[in-house]
């Protein structure tokens, strides 16, 4: 890193939102307080197929969940990365070692879920190829603000690092984009079953196989050692960025319960594209870019026969719809390229047309005409093609 960019990062941390040597996320916008906990949840029935070693499907999970102020006053507020993420993005962005760790949630790491979050309704994220959950962050706690229970879960091997709480570390195997045919099929396939075992796990009664008691999670007593599920998985959405996206639509297929999906800029692939859905997708993506259809495969626009949109949002890339416009916003423009809308921003504008799109289709809640046109409000925005 270079001396005037040494600067400029100090310049930067006297003018952005500091507690301590925390650097902070963007506040959020939403009526409630959120917690985060972490979880890890091994499938042991299933073996990952990536595994050097034939071990169970092993994810880590990041909830966020709206919670009562009162609960979690006393909770400090969450790193946005565990230390090997954190060393992962330093080098990702060329920032001094140590740079990343000091991000900060606006969440309060393992706050009860209160009365607040006990009914939210279930948001399952998945993140793009090569990334991480993590880099996601703004926008999910975002989400969570506004009532929704954001469950990102990290794929591993093709998560650029996963890190467990006793210090393993799975890296990205060596693949590079695009994949195979069969070989890209057998990872959509796996990570779309990643979500539904996630899912599963959160409906049950007592005890995740992760090792997590559900009390843990609640202010609620249990009695002879029970307790009724706390998240209603039997409606849930759908939501992911590239890759993540594609999961999210291969979701629908798989899933009786995910019963809309909206996608961040992801080409579509997989069986989804050669039988079809009739549940509702929102599709968000870069202008110069289709989202949905990848030149070299079959398209998945015309796969999507039910009520559909897709809204490009002018002056972002690929990745501006990961947490590299904000990261930029605090640190400058010298690491991957994060397009020309600010970071505080392109959070607005995603969280503003996915929990419109989810409410719609989840809760009947109909949205405020973002969805039908063109809007005023958000002039970036522009509905490119729509249908049903």
């Amino acid at each position: 890193m270079t001396d005037a960019k040494n600067m400029f990062f100090v310049i930067l941390l006297g003018i952005i939102p500091v507690l301590g040597a925390q650097v902070l996320l963007p506040e959020l916008t939403g009526p409630h307080s959120i917690g985060l906990r972490n979880l890890e949840l091994v499938d042991y029935d299933r073996v990952d197929p990536f595994s050097p070693s034939d071990s169970p499907r092993d994810l880590m999970v990041t909830l966020y969940y709206p919670t009562s102020t009162a609960s979690s006053l006393h909770r400090p507020l969450a790193p946005q990365f565990s230390p090997a993420t954190a060393s992962y993005v330093d080098s990702l962005l060329t920032l001094p070692p140590g740079t990343a760790s000091s991000l900060t949630t606006r969440a309060h790491l393992d706050a009860p879920l209160g009365n607040e979050g006990s009914q939210a309704p279930v948001l399952l994220f998945s993140h793009g190829f090569g990334f991480t959950r993590g880099l996601y962050t703004s926008l999910l706690q975002d989400l969570a603000s506004w009532g929704w229970i954001a469950v990102a879960v990290d794929h591993p091997y093709d998560a650029a690092v996963v890190e467990y709480p006793d210090g393993r570390t799975v890296h990205a195997r060596n693949w590079s984009w695009p994949l195979d045919a069969p070989v890209r099929e057998l990872v959509l396939n796996t990570r779309v079953a990643d979500l539904l075992f996630v899912l599963e796990q959160l409906g049950g009664t007592d005890k995740l196989k992760g090792g997590l008691h559900m009390q843990q999670l609640t202010d609620r007593t249990i009695e002879n050692d029970t307790l009724a599920p706390i998240f209603n998985v039997s409606r849930v959405v759908a939501l992911g960025h590239s890759f993540g996206g594609a999961t999210a639509v291969e979701a629908l297929l798989n899933s009786s319960a995910v019963i809309a999906a909206a996608d961040l800029d992801g080409f579509l692939y997989g069986p989804v594209v050669r039988l079809g859905t009739e549940k509702p997708v929102l599709v968000l993506g870069f202008p110069e870019h289709f989202a949905t259809d990848d030149p070299t495969a079959a398209p998945g626009w015309p796969a999507l026969h039910g009520w559909k949109k897709d809204f490009t949002v002018a002056g972002t890339v690929h990745e501006s719809y990961t947490d590299y416009p904000v990261f930029a916003d605090i640190w400058g423009d010298e690491g991957p390229e994060a397009g020309n809308v600010a970071g505080k921003r392109m959070v607005e504008i995603q969280r503003t047309y996915i929990d419109a799109f989810f409410r719609k289709f989840l809760l009947n809640v109909e949205d405020d005409g973002f969805l039908s046109s063109n809007s005023s409000q958000f002039s970036e925005v522009v509905l490119r093609r729509s249908g049903s």
